[in-house]
């Protein structure tokens, strides 16, 4: 595979742009981010490696010699608050590009020559522990001209460069030596990158930095009886994507290996809270005329997996929820959403009441005396994960709040051009089969131009195998009507035009017109020549 590197251009340019965007102490928070054993999750201490992190920041922030760090096995303590992500907007002059930080921290790493903007965002997501969401919320995404080179250029042409466009003072992070101007970056307490975290009192509103462990000095209730978590090790995470790009094949592949031990829903818009948890329903006993009517509270998936969970503390369960923002999750989770924040252990940090209904059921169907309604109390438990997929074509719905979403991890699914099962997937139009990886690629390209995004770009399992005519009207066409076609219908932006033979100019068409049966084939051959070309 080729492999390729940002151009010492690009690396000059991103240095430019982040200064006044990107201070010393985002630069600090960035490389404790880097650190972390997971998705940032407010209130819990993070530990971290003195010397794994000042080698870091040496590499981060350090062109010329590079000092080495002895690991003497002393860390440092990390908290962030419920604010942590207003931290970045408030350093700098202006909001920085998520961009220039990514071409920055990696101007030394090697990449696939066919690598996307959206790919280098999801590495920056789980190499950072950031969210997909939360960069969203914290940067700007604005696309930017990224230059590649065949090979890694050293630090001394970069240097030079940035030299070039910023004089000979190369800002305050870095002097004409490549050093930085305070001290050695990596050198914690009196360098310019960690110190001032813990220096200012202001940065305490959003990430506290400490050479003490915050749960030794202010120790907080952990759940009764609960000292262990058996080495379970959960999940809230959700895997979003576009439609068809694998998210529940992901989810059933990784989590369903055992199907008793996993309990599945899907939300839609009339989800809500008594669809989800549980609810008095009214149930049939008896014959005849000694038929009788009660009412009996009836399990929802929620509940059908805590109760699973707590019964058999021994075995990871999984919850998992499909098209989750396809319903109002607010309503659906109400106060439950309470008892997403886990402690280090995978309990809940902050266990609720339970309703009268909901207690009544758990006393009856949990063992005595367990944790999981100890004192009327609902807490999750450290081997109940719970998995969700989300199509970033349904994103509008119900928009889920920011608190919300610091609660879970997000994992990116791309679309997979090179999967080996779609790669012989066809589109037969009058006997004549279209290349589908082909078709895709084209017009992923155009509905990218068109929406000036990618969330209703299609996936490689769009469709499940080969299609003919009819399935490819019904499924693909009318997908790209409704999510693309008719918005742009009749404007600059149309999407819905075909070369009618051998004509130079494409036609407009609409997607009643596609159930013509006379002039359907004529009109889908046509319309993907015009996508092709109109990409080429």
């Amino acid at each position: 595979m080729i492999m390729k590197y940002f151009s010492s251009e690009t690396v000059a340019n991103a240095y430019k742009n982040f200064q006044g965007t990107v201070t010393n102490k985002s630069w600090g928070v960035l490389a404790i981010m880097s650190q972390l054993d997971s998705m940032i999750v407010p209130g819990r201490t993070y530990t971290i490696n003195c010397c794994s992190l000042s080698t870091y920041i040496e590499k981060l922030f350090c062109l010329g010699s590079k000092k080495s760090y002895i690991d003497n096995g002393k860390e440092w303590y990390v908290k962030f608050s419920t604010q942590w992500s207003d931290f970045f907007d408030k350093q700098g002059q202006t909001i920085p590009n998520i961009f220039d930080i990514i071409v920055w921290a990696y101007r030394s790493t090697p990449f696939p020559d066919n690598i996307t903007n959206e790919q280098l965002i999801a590495k920056f997501s789980e190499d950072f522990h950031l969210s997909i969401s939360d960069i969203n919320n914290t940067f700007y995404k604005e696309g930017k001209a990224i230059n590649y080179s065949n090979s890694l250029e050293p630090d001394s042409i970069i240097l030079n460069k940035i030299s070039g466009k910023l004089g000979t003072t190369l800002s305050k992070n870095i002097t004409a030596e490549g050093r930085s101007v305070t001290a050695s970056p990596g050198e914690l307490s009196r360098g310019p990158f960690i110190q001032p975290l813990y220096a200012a009192l202001e940065t305490a509103d959003y990430i506290l930095v400490s050479q003490t462990n915050f749960d030794e000095l202010y120790p907080l209730g952990h759940i009764p009886n609960n000292p262990s978590n058996n080495g379970m090790s959960f999940e809230q995470k959700i895997f979003f994507g576009t439609p068809g790009s694998g998210k529940s094949w992901t989810i059933k592949e990784t989590y369903e290996k055992d199907e008793t031990k996993v309990v599945r829903t899907t939300f839609h818009p009339d989800t809500d809270y008594a669809q989800f948890v549980g609810c008095y329903k009214p149930k049939t006993y008896g014959d005849g005329d000694e038929k009788k009517i009660s009412y009996e509270f009836t399990p929802q998936a929620f509940t059908e997996a805590y109760v699973k969970a707590w019964s058999d503390l021994e075995n990871p369960y999984y919850l998992i929820i499909e098209e989750i923002n396809r319903g109002n999750c607010a309503q659906i989770f109400g106060d439950l959403f309470q008892l997403l924040d886990r402690n280090k252990d995978g309990y809940s940090e902050y266990p609720i009441k339970a309703d009268h209904d909901l207690r009544e059921y758990l006393e009856l169907h949990l063992p005595e005396d367990n944790e999981g309604i100890k004192d009327g109390k609902l807490c999750l438990p450290p081997n109940l994960s719970i998995i969700a997929s989300m199509n970033t074509s349904d994103q509008s719905l119900f928009p889920m709040d920011s608190a919300f979403k610091r609660r879970w991890s997000w994992e990116y699914v791309p679309i997979d051009y090179n999967n080996k099962v779609s790669a012989l997937f066809k589109i037969n139009i009058d006997g004549v089969p279209e290349d589908w990886h082909e078709f895709l690629k084209t017009v992923n390209e155009k509905i990218k131009k068109v929406t000036s995004s990618e969330d209703k770009q299609m996936g490689n399992f769009f469709i499940k195998q080969s299609v003919d005519e009819k399935e490819f009207c019904d499924k693909v066409m009318f997908y790209l009507w409704s999510e693309v076609g008719k918005d742009n219908y009749q404007t600059s932006d149309a999407i819905f035009k075909y070369y009618a033979g051998a004509e130079k100019e494409p036609k407009e068409f609409s997607f009643n017109e596609l159930y013509n049966l006379k002039q359907r084939t004529d009109i889908l051959k046509g319309f993907i020549r015009y996508i092709k070309e109109s990409e080429a």
